[in-house]
């Protein structure tokens, strides 16, 4: 399908159509149950989609098969995240899971991570060990509450800290400007779900993490 050719209709009926697959797909899986705490360990995630629910930003999840990726995203919609993506961290899907070995080249890695979705969020997921199958889960509900009590603040700029901070990433990083422009814009949201005005260091060093991982 050439995608570049088809008219603005088609696309958002091709948009449609995908994102109640999705939904129907993330229906069977959860068969009624809340999704969010079906999920097993993997809560620096579920931190990660409260952010990108919260500030509507696209996320990326990163992580081997059977690790929730899937159930992740069936979260997002709950939550009313659509632009959600998932994704192996290699071809074979195992880098780099100790437990299992990855049969992938570094250049095979290289390649296949430039050829992933580029989001505002992305996040890696793994598998949970043992010890975290026991810990108490983040529920939808405990999401939905923090959303909800977010902050109205809109102001970008960064304090002195901050933009001291913000400049080593780029130089460090190989940070371009339109990732920059994300990362303040996940930063602002972060401060407003901490109640925050300012943005401070605290909340863009989070949102620094947030950023592509090739």
């Amino acid at each position: 399908m050439n995608i570049i050719a088809l008219t603005d209709t088609r696309l958002a009926a091709l948009h449609r159509q995908v994102t109640n697959e999705i939904e129907r797909r993330s229906r069977i899986a959860t068969n009624g149950h809340d999704a969010a705490a079906l999920i097993q360990g993997n809560e620096l995630a579920k931190r990660a989609l409260i952010v990108a629910a919260a500030g509507k930003h696209s996320l990326l999840l990163i992580g081997p098969p059977n690790c929730g990726k899937s159930m992740m995203r069936a979260v997002a919609l709950e939550l009313g995240l659509v632009q959600t993506f998932e994704a192996w961290p290699c071809p074979c899907g195992n880098y780099p899971c100790g437990n299992v070995p990855c049969s992938c080249t570094t250049r095979q890695i290289e390649r296949h991570l430039g050829k992933l979705p580029v989001a505002d969020i992305t996040v890696e997921m793994v598998r949970p060990l043992e010890r975290e199958m026991r810990t108490p889960r983040t529920t939808l509900a405990d999401m939905r509450k923090q959303i909800e009590a977010m902050a109205d603040y809109q102001g970008l700029d960064l304090d002195e800290i901050s933009g001291n901070l913000l400049r080593a990433a780029v130089r460090e990083l190989g940070i371009d400007p339109d990732v920059r422009r994300r990362i303040i814009a996940v930063a602002r949201t972060i401060a407003s779900l901490d109640g925050r005005e300012p943005i401070e260091a605290c909340h863009l060093s989070e949102a620094i993490n947030y950023r592509m991982m090739r």
